[in-house]
C-alpha cells in the first residue's frame, strides 16, 4: 500500500467523503449562517411572555429546535471541511464564525430554562392538553424539569454562572501544565541516543522490546511527575472541591450522585461495576501470568505491561478488502444492516486515507439532518480494519436512530454511545478468528482483544474506584495532599496487579497523567459499555432467539427511553452483575484460546 502522504487536491475522489449533500458549496453555507443569525434574533420577542399561552411556548420551542438543527448542520460541514486540511485558513475561519453563532444562540436563549423552572410541570401538562403539538417536546421538557429539585433561586444560579470560569481554573491549569509547561526530560534510546520524553511517546517507549529502555522511560517520567505532585494535587483537589460543594449546595446526596443523575444511573450501578470487576481479578492475574510467560520474564513489572505479546502482524489489507471483511462480519446482523453499511460506502460517507494537514485519528460525525460521516486515516493494518468496523458501528447507530425518531429523541446518550461501535469491533474479531488459518494473525487478534479488556474493563474500573475514594475523602473534609492522593492510587494499583505484577513505587504518581479525572465519574462508562457489548455479541453469535431483532430495536430507540431501559431492549440489564460476569467470561475465553495456540 502506498505510504506517500499526498495533498488533498491529489487524492482520488472515490475515497473522499461527499459533503455537497450538506451544503452545495461554501457560499450556500455562509448564506445559511446569515439566515440562522437572523433567526436567533427572534428569541428576544418571546423572552418575557412565552409562558403566557400554549401557542407561544410551542412557537419558542420550535424556534429553538430550528436554530439547533441548523447550527448542527452548519457544524457538520465546517468542521468536516476543516478536518480535511487543518492548515486551510478558509475553514478555520468558518469554524470560528460558527462558534460565534453558537455563542449568540446560547446567550439569546439562556432565559428559557430558568423561566420554565419558575413553574410546576402541571402547567406544562395543561398546555399539552390545549395544544397537542407540544407533545413533540414532552421528553425534552420532562428532562428539564427533572433538575428542578436541584436548581437554585434565579439570583443564586446567576451568581454561580458568573463564577463558572473560576471553577474551571483547576482543569485549565491542568491542561496547560500537562500539555505545555511540563517537560519530562530525556532518555537514552536503544541506540544510545538521547531522545526527548513526551506524553505522546511515553507509552510508545514502554512498548519497546528493550527492557532497560522501558525501565529508564518509566523511571524518568515519574521522577518528573513526582517533582510536580504538589501542583497536580492542588489542581485535582480543586476539581473535587468544586464537585463536592456544587452537589451539596444543590441538594444531591453526593458528588457521584450529581454526575450520574443525567443518565438516570443509580449509585448502586457504579458499586455493582466495581464489585463485579473486583470479583473478576483472578482472570486479570491469569492474563498477567500469560504475559509474563510469553515475554520470557522471571518477574514482570508495571513497565513491562505495554509490550506486545506477539510480533506485529505485517499483513496489509486494501480498503476494498477491509470493506468486504466488515460486511462479512456484520452479516449476522441481517440484510437490512448490511444494506445500510453499503450506503456508507456507496454514498461516499467515508473519508478514507490520510492527506497532508488532515486531522489525525478517526471518528463518526454528522448531525440529524446529514449523513453519519466517518473520518479515517486508513493505512491497511488490521487495526485500521478494526477502526473501520468501530466507527461504522457509531454511524449505523446514528443512521437507525435518526431514521426512526423525531429530532427531539433523534440522538442517544453518551452512556450507550460506545456499545454499537464495540459490538462491531467484537463481531469483526470473532469473524476473523473463525475464518483465518493464520496462526500469527489469530494470536495478534487475541492479544489485541485481551489488551482491550485489560485497558477498558479493569483499568477504567480501577480509575472509577479511585475517583469514588477521592471524592469520598473530599466529602469527609479530608485535605487532599499529594501524599494522600498518591497513597490512595498506589493501594489500588497493587490491588489490581499483585501478586503477579511487581508494582514499582513510582506508579503512585500515575494519576497525574490521567486527564479523565478532571471530568469526574465518566470513566465507568467505558467499562460498562464494553460489558454490554460483550453480552449482546454473545447473544447474537449463540443464536439466541430474537437477539438480532432486539439489537436492531436498540439501535432504533434513540433517546425515547432512559439509557438503562434502552439497553434492556437489547437484552442487557446493566444493573445486573451477570452482565459484567459474561464479559469477564469472554476475556477468560480469549486467554484460553491464546494458550491453545501455543500447544
Amino acid at each position: 500500500m502506498e505510504k506517500t502522504i499526498k495533498s488533498r487536491s491529489e487524492m482520488n475522489p472515490e475515497y473522499l467523503w461527499d459533503l455537497s449533500v450538506v451544503f452545495k458549496n461554501d457560499d450556500a453555507w455562509y448564506q445559511t449562517l446569515e439566515e440562522v443569525k437572523e433567526k436567533i434574533k427572534e428569541y428576544e420577542k418571546y423572552q418575557d411572555h412565552f409562558m403566557e399561552s400554549a401557542t407561544s411556548l410551542y412557537e419558542l420551542l420550535k424556534l429553538d429546535q430550528e436554530v439547533s438543527r441548523t447550527l448542527e448542520r452548519l457544524n457538520t460541514y465546517s468542521n468536516s471541511k476543516s478536518d480535511e486540511d487543518k492548515s486551510n485558513n478558509t475553514y478555520l475561519k468558518m469554524v470560528g464564525e460558527l462558534d460565534n453563532a453558537y455563542t449568540l444562540a446560547t446567550t439569546s436563549s439562556a432565559y428559557i430554562v430558568p423561566t420554565l423552572m419558575k413553574y410546576q410541570y402541571t402547567k406544562i401538562e395543561e398546555y399539552m392538553k390545549e395544544d397537542e403539538r407540544l407533545k413533540e417536546f414532552e421528553r425534552s421538557l420532562k428532562n428539564i424539569f427533572r433538575y428542578k429539585p436541584y436548581v437554585l433561586e434565579e439570583k443564586e444560579e446567576k451568581l454561580l454562572s458568573e463564577y463558572i470560569k473560576v471553577f474551571q481554573t483547576p482543569s485549565n491549569l491542568y491542561d496547560i501544565l500537562s500539555n505545555s509547561d511540563l517537560k519530562l526530560g530525556s532518555v537514552l534510546d536503544d541506540e544510545g541516543k538521547e531522545i526527548e520524553l513526551t506524553d505522546a511517546n511515553f507509552v510508545y517507549n514502554l512498548r519497546s522490546k528493550n527492557r532497560a529502555f522501558r525501565k529508564r522511560t518509566f523511571e524518568k517520567a515519574y521522577e518528573t511527575y513526582q517533582q510536580f505532585s504538589n501542583t497536580f494535587a492542588t489542581t485535582l483537589a480543586g476539581i473535587v472541591d468544586y464537585s463536592v460543594i456544587d452537589a451539596k449546595v444543590r441538594g444531591y446526596q453526593s458528588s457521584m450522585a450529581s454526575y450520574l443523575f443525567p443518565d438516570k444511573m443509580p449509585v448502586e450501578a457504579y458499586h455493582n461495576l466495581i464489585d463485579s470487576v473486583n470479583d473478576g481479578l483472578p482472570v486479570l492475574m491469569e492474563y498477567f501470568q500469560l504475559k509474563k510467560q510469553e515475554l520470557g520474564l522471571d518477574e514482570i513489572h508495571i513497565y513491562d505491561l505495554y509490550v506486545d505479546l506477539v510480533k506485529e502482524n505485517t499483513k496489509e489489507y486494501t480498503f476494498e478488502e477491509a470493506k468486504q471483511l466488515v460486511i462479512e462480519a456484520m452479516s449476522v446482523l441481517g440484510d437490512d444492516y448490511v444494506r445500510r453499511l453499503n450506503d456508507a460506502f456507496d454514498r461516499h460517507w467515508i473519508d478514507v486515507y490520510p492527506n497532508k494537514g488532515k486531522a489525525s485519528g478517526a471518528y463518526s460525525g454528522g448531525s440529524y439532518d446529514t449523513p453519519p460521516y466517518v473520518l479515517l486515516n486508513y493505512m491497511g493494518t488490521i487495526d485500521d480494519v478494526s477502526t473501520l468496523a468501530h466507527e461504522l458501528g457509531h454511524s449505523m447507530h446514528s443512521y437507525y436512530t435518526r431514521e426512526n425518531n423525531p429530532y427531539e429523541t433523534g440522538d442517544y446518550s453518551i452512556f450507550v454511545a460506545e456499545v454499537a461501535s464495540t459490538v462491531n469491533e467484537l463481531l469483526l474479531a470473532k469473524h476473523l478468528l473463525k475464518t483465518t488459518d493464520d496462526k500469527n494473525l489469530k494470536k495478534s487478534l487475541l492479544a489485541h482483544l485481551m489488551d482491550m479488556f485489560k485497558a477498558t474493563i479493569y483499568r477504567q474500573t480501577m480509575f472509577a474506584e479511585f475517583e469514588e475514594q477521592l471524592h469520598q475523602a473530599g466529602e469527609e473534609g479530608k485535605v487532599l495532599t499529594s501524599e494522600h492522593i498518591s497513597d490512595i492510587y498506589l493501594k489500588l494499583v497493587k490491588k489490581y496487579h499483585e501478586p503477579v505484577v511487581i508494582v514499582d513505587d513510582q506508579i503512585r504518581y500515575e494519576w497525574e497523567r490521567i486527564s479523565h479525572f478532571y471530568t469526574p465519574f465518566y470513566v465507568y462508562k467505558y467499562a460498562t459499555g464494553l460489558a454490554c457489548a460483550c453480552h449482546i455479541v454473545t447473544d447474537i453469535l449463540s443464536g439466541k432467539e430474537h437477539a438480532v431483532e432486539n439489537y436492531i430495536a436498540f439501535l432504533k430507540d434513540g433517546s425515547k427511553h432512559d439509557p438503562i431501559d434502552t439497553l434492556k431492549i437489547a437484552g442487557v440489564d446493566v444493573l445486573s452483575k451477570d452482565t459484567m460476569k459474561s464479559a469477564l467470561e469472554m476475556f477468560s475465553g480469549f486467554i484460553r484460546e491464546y494458550q491453545s495456540l501455543n500447544s
